[in-house]
């Protein structure tokens, strides 16, 4: 995978009209960033396999978000990854606090929870998914072939159970 490192500073963006700072992707070296102490998500291998696989197929799509020191804010994951891949680099983006600042505690809560808010359509996933197998494979995607069994059998139409 190619990563073009930028290495000049640019003049530091201007603030929006609610004062927050556009967004700036920065490419940063994987052994500046550290995990934050408070981070209370494991990121078991086969979790890892599936990160590994998307950052191999697609890049890094998602950045990585930091405190001013580096402290990762979301994206552990990703850096755990990109650490067993022996990325020299990943991109970020940095937020202007501090790693304990109420706001970016949010960050960090937020990003792993937000996500757990969103209405699953069970059956359009499993078709999706199914679809996937037969092009390609499933690592990469979080679901594995027993995964889909699962879904597949509390997916089918009311048909097909008996009653």
């Amino acid at each position: 995978m190619n990563i073009r490192i930028v290495t000049k500073a640019k003049p530091k963006p201007k603030s929006n009209s609610n004062g927050a700072s556009p967004f700036r992707v920065e490419i940063v070296p994987v052994g500046s960033l550290k995990n934050h102490p408070r981070n209370y998500r494991e990121h078991p291998d086969d979790q890892l396999m599936h990160i590994e696989e998307s950052i191999r197929e697609n890049g890094f799509y998602r950045n990585v978000v930091v405190a001013r020191d580096g402290t990762i804010l979301a994206g552990h994951g990703v850096v755990k990854a990109a650490r067993k891949m022996k990325q020299s680099h990943v991109p970020v983006i940095r937020l202007d606090r501090a790693p304990d600042d109420p706001k970016a505690l949010k960050v960090l809560i937020g990003d792993n929870e937000i996500g757990n808010l969103a209405e699953i359509d069970d059956r359009s996933l499993t078709e999706t998914l199914k679809q996937l197998r037969e092009a390609d494979d499933l690592l990469g995607t979080g679901y594995d072939e027993k995964m889909l069994a699962a879904l597949v059998f509390v997916t089918r139409p009311a048909s097909e159970i008996a009653s």
